[in-house]
């Protein structure tokens, strides 16, 4: 583990995004949810004007519009005034209070408040519950997650803190990260389900900015996960959590039901999809189904396919800490040279790893990536890397130049296929450039694939795990496959 952290007294080009548009995004994973943000009005308009640029869907947000005078001499008025219209006017299931940096550096008491208004008003079924999300502290992955641990308190304390007698063997509970796309949750879920289990996903924002046409307008979220079943999470049999930021609340129900929990830091690439189907095996007790053999070997032959593109190509990644780790690893696997990893915050899954990695903003990723092939992170980089001459690939959140981009697939067999082939055909492109002087080098590589096929007739894979010869590979026919 080394863990290096920029010198600058100011932040260029932030990648950081704040804590509480990641308890916002948590909560919109919920149905018939309402996340309160107790600050200034622009904290509620950024959130949600980011959200909307990336969903392209419409997004549930109120707060208590505090200004100078009130955060004074009464910012619990404000709040008690929005508790007050959002309960009384819309009824939500599931109302989170989220602080910002405003109410923290005042030092208002706003969870007490909180407690005092659920017991003046006895809310029954239903959930309110508060969360501290500074923005100087952490960054939307700690915000996603402080909030899915608060929810989770709050729903073992509706459900009276008592474990079911009787558990459901083939019932699982989702934990999943907060980088991974709509796509990605209802992709997982099915791969679950193919099992023959039921998976109950905490929060689940595949059925809610998935995209939809229904008709109408309502303030609250549309889709998510019902509060009835988040308290059916009790029964399950054990919790997959996805992404290292979700072990706290996989923990919470493990302390409080006795319900185990299996955490997976990612599932793109062959080897963490792999882990996970074998997983799914043993606990379903049923074999895989066959079209995941199928995906498995479409996934590996897409690898042997693109992999004379990605031999020898250099890549800045800067993401979400999990989205990081995640995305280093597919990428290592198909033999990319990682210059830089770059993320927002230090957390606990960043000291357990061997790679070298910077605590950072896109402006350490652009003086990084001189010469280098790839740039992978949010929309806020494409012009960094225009600047610094590197291909660039949106991911992470927000990317607003993309369609589609909340819809998209990197997980399991068949979504790592795709952004294999995404990201191989990036490569391509760039390489197509020397077409004209009979070499599909683009000149930046340490060593040109043309003569690298005069020196062998068979290439293999640099993963030994995965190196097989390519079928009609040849130094007289290169492009013949």
């Amino acid at each position: 583990m080394l863990i290096k952290s920029a010198t600058k007294p100011v932040s260029v080009n932030p990648l950081k995004v704040g804590q509480p548009l990641g308890g916002v995004l948590a909560l919109q994973g919920m149905y018939r949810s309402m996340p309160l943000l107790h600050g200034a009005q622009g904290c509620s308009a950024f959130s949600k004007a980011l959200l909307t640029r990336h969903f392209r869907e419409p997004i549930a947000v109120q707060t208590s519009a505090l200004q100078e005078m009130d955060v004074i001499f009464d910012a619990d008025r404000n709040l008690e005034e929005a508790l007050d219209h959002i309960w009384s006017k819309h009824h939500p299931d599931v109302i989170g209070v989220i602080s910002t940096a405003l109410t923290e550096v005042a030092g208002v008491d706003f969870q007490s408040r909180v407690k005092a208004f659920k017991r003046e008003r006895a809310l029954k079924d239903s959930l309110l519950f508060s969360v501290s999300l500074p923005d100087f502290h952490g960054s939307l992955e700690t915000g996603y997650s402080s909030t899915v641990e608060s929810l989770m308190d709050a729903v073992l304390g509706l459900a009276g803190g008592k474990s079911p007698k009787k558990q459901r063997r083939t019932q699982v509970n989702l934990l999943p990260a907060s980088y991974l796309t709509a796509g990605d949750v209802m992709e997982i879920k099915d791969i679950i389900a193919s099992f023959g289990l039921e998976v109950i996903t905490l929060p689940d924002i595949s059925t809610s900015l998935s995209g939809h046409l229904l008709t109408g307008f309502s303030p609250l979220t549309r889709g998510g996960t019902p509060l009835d079943s988040a308290c059916q999470m009790l029964e399950s049999s054990c919790t997959i959590a996805i992404g290292a930021s979700m072990e706290r609340p996989a923990r919470r129900l493990t302390h409080a039901a006795g319900i185990p929990y299996h955490l997976f830091t990612g599932l793109s690439g062959l080897a963490a999809s792999d882990a996970f189907i074998h997983f799914l095996q043993k606990i379903s007790r049923e074999p895989a189904p066959v079209r995941f053999r199928w995906q498995r070997e479409n996934l590996l032959d897409s690898m042997l396919d693109a992999h004379f593109y990605y031999s020898g190509a250099s890549a800045v990644v800067a993401l979400e800490p999990d989205h990081m780790l995640s995305t280093a690893a597919w990428l290592e696997e198909m033999g990319v040279e990682l210059k830089r990893l770059i993320t927002p915050c230090s957390t606990p899954a960043l000291q357990k790893t061997e790679r070298e990695v910077w605590i950072g903003d896109l402006d350490d990723a652009e003086e990084s990536a001189q010469g280098v092939d790839l740039w992978i992170s949010n929309s806020h980089g494409r012009k960094g890397a225009a600047r610094a001459g590197a291909s660039f690939v949106p991911a992470g959140l927000p990317v607003y130049d993309e369609l589609g981009a909340h819809t998209s697939v990197s997980v399991g067999y068949r979504g790592t296929m795709e952004w294999v082939n995404k990201v191989g055909n990036v490569l391509l492109a760039e390489r197509g450039r020397g077409e004209d002087e009979g070499c599909i080098c683009d000149g930046r590589r340490r060593a040109c694939e043309c003569s690298f096929w005069a020196e062998s007739h068979v290439h293999y894979i640099r993963n030994p795990a995965l190196r097989r010869p390519v079928p009609g590979a040849s130094a007289d026919s290169p492009g013949e496959r």
